[in-house]
């Protein structure tokens, strides 16, 4: 009897979490699942939280694919829940995997480019960008430019690593063509992708991220960090 009110009231509180997320998080679908037993549960003490969000908003014109936070032991005000707020009585410790399409990169940097390139010598017209993974593990932003009236097109690589102190993910490019455009556009390209892989957006949002790992593949990245969450994330 004990466990299936246990079960039950599990996915109370999921229902509930899962209420009040998709009003703080402009997400596509989200699913919270919660383990505690009983007597914990009652006091909004969790032993794990589980919150998997797919398409989420992570920012202006970019919505990634999945987006999941795994807690371990927390404690959440169920008090500030049933107000619509998710609250953590103290910090707590977890890890995070998202996941990006190159569609999506893609269509964020096409629609983000005449403020990416706000600053940038007038001379050169950014007329699109593509974004390629590939199964080496290189980022390559394939750019359609103008310079006067030619039409120019060309290819920078980039290796994702993981700075010493885990706090971001650095996108170095090399490109030896002669015909090549500024250095200036593609770093500014790549630092808005960099921002992205190093869950800057999120972190604003009061949790911090030591990043672990990123695995390239046909058609999709994957970035997975130890976080230190003081707040739940939202827009």
């Amino acid at each position: 009897m004990t466990q299936g009110k246990n079960k039950l009231l599990e996915q109370t509180v999921n229902k509930f979490i899962e209420m009040v997320l998709s009003k703080l998080i402009d997400a596509e679908h989200l699913q919270v699942r919660v383990k505690a037993n009983l007597k914990d549960l009652l006091a909004g003490k969790l032993d794990a939280l589980n919150i998997e969000i797919f398409g989420f908003l992570l920012r202006r014109h970019l919505r990634v694919a999945e987006f999941q936070f795994d807690i371990g032991a927390s404690a959440v005000n169920l008090q500030s829940v049933r107000h619509g707020k998710i609250e953590l009585l103290h910090p707590a410790e977890g890890s995070v995997r998202m996941a990006i399409t190159q569609e999506q990169l893609t269509a964020f940097l096409n629609a983000e480019l005449p403020f990416i390139c706000k600053n940038q010598p007038r001379e050169v017209q950014l007329q699109q960008v593509k974004c390629e993974f590939r199964e080496s593990g290189v980022i390559a932003v394939h750019v359609c430019w103008i310079n006067g009236k030619e039409n120019n097109y060309q290819t920078c690589n980039s290796l994702p690593q993981i700075e010493r102190n885990a706090s971001a993910v650095i996108l170095a490019h090399q490109n030896n063509e002669a015909n090549k455009i500024p250095d200036e556009y593609v770093n500014a390209i790549l630092a808005q992708v960099s921002e992205i892989l190093s869950f800057y957006d999120v972190a604003n949002r009061g949790t911090t991220f030591y990043i672990q790992q990123i695995n390239v593949k046909a058609n999709k990245i994957i970035v997975q960090a130890n976080a230190y969450i003081k707040q739940f994330p939202s827009n």
